[in-house]
């Protein structure tokens, strides 16, 4: 399914954000007072959160559904592209974070690259049809919000290990810009791992709950607690609880505590990957029904388990 109000949008925002990368790499490098590009990334940055919310929102109207925002994946990168733009924006106006944008906005534009092809090559709306939209609310924002703080600990844990090189190497010159310290982002990765860790825990609560349910018994079989999807996810969620945990653990401080962060963001990367990977052969009795609307060409029916994200 190609949108081109969703998809050119998203093309145009994902160029916005790759410019603001570039800009946010080189003042990493650029001495303090020579500081001339930092209102044009503001403003790119500003764009991109601006622009995200409003194609969500014009999605949202245009299925005119009051109960759920999130009606395929494309609307959840959106979602966590606003959020994640917006943090950004905020990390910009805090000095003790100083130089985590270059780091932040590549994975922006990396998410909003990953919307495009949701959008125009592998749109799938989920089907809410069997079980409560306010449940269906629940599940899709807790697993997306949880991955923009698993995100936002991964960058934090790359920022941290750039910064403790470079103490090492000796390279901090006295005249290039101040980084944030290695106590902030060790605050920082530990603040996102416990809301990441909160976040999990009500998605795969929610989640357990929607596959054993009567009605949605046959999203991932009898065996479900075998899917690789819930073997990944429940490991991702072990790992943000032993990061969650970092301050009184003397052997996972530092540049570990980065580490897992970053694993952290990989894992639950994978979960999404063992989504789009799991696709049973056709005649297999545990493949998920398809559902046929009268909108819906041929060869594009909405598989069942799409909905749990």
């Amino acid at each position: 399914m190609n949108e081109p109000a969703t998809s050119i949008p998203l093309i145009l925002m994902t160029a916005a954000s790759a410019a603001a990368s570039g800009i946010a790499l080189r003042r990493l490098s650029r001495l303090a007072h020579r500081d001339s590009f930092k209102l044009s990334q503001h403003t790119l940055v500003t764009l991109v959160a601006g622009g995200c919310g409003l194609v969500l929102l014009g999605r949202w109207l245009s299925l005119g559904d009051a109960w759920q925002p999130v009606h395929a994946h494309v609307d959840g990168l959106l979602l966590m592209c606003m959020l994640f733009a917006g943090a950004i924006l905020f990390i910009q106006t805090r000095p003790k974070l100083s130089g985590l944008p270059a780091f932040a906005l590549p994975l922006l534009t990396v998410m909003l690259g990953w919307g495009i092809c949701a959008s125009m090559w592998t749109y799938r709306a989920f089907n809410l049809d069997s079980i409560e939209p306010a449940w269906t609310v629940f599940h899709t924002l807790s697993t997306y919000l949880g991955l923009l703080c698993c995100a936002i600990g991964a960058i934090a844990g790359a920022m941290y290990l750039f910064v403790q090189r470079r103490l090492k190497t000796k390279t901090m010159q006295p005249g290039t810009a101040r980084l944030a310290s290695l106590e902030t982002l060790e605050s920082l990765i530990i603040h996102a791992a416990t809301l990441g860790f909160v976040l999990l825990s009500l998605s795969l609560i929610s989640g357990v709950m929607l596959v054993t349910r009567e009605t949605a018994h046959h999203l991932l079989g009898p065996a479900w607690w075998t899917s690789p999807k819930v073997i990944l996810a429940t490991s991702a969620w072990l790992l943000y609880a032993l990061l969650m945990n970092v301050r009184y653990a003397s052997h996972f401080r530092g540049s570990r505590a980065a580490w897992l962060a970053i694993g952290g963001l990989l894992l639950v990367l994978s979960v999404y990957g063992a989504i789009q990977a799991i696709d049973p052969p056709p005649g297999d009795p545990s493949a998920p029904a398809t559902r046929q609307t009268p909108d819906t060409p041929r060869g594009q029916e909405v598989r069942r388990c799409d909905y749990c994200c």
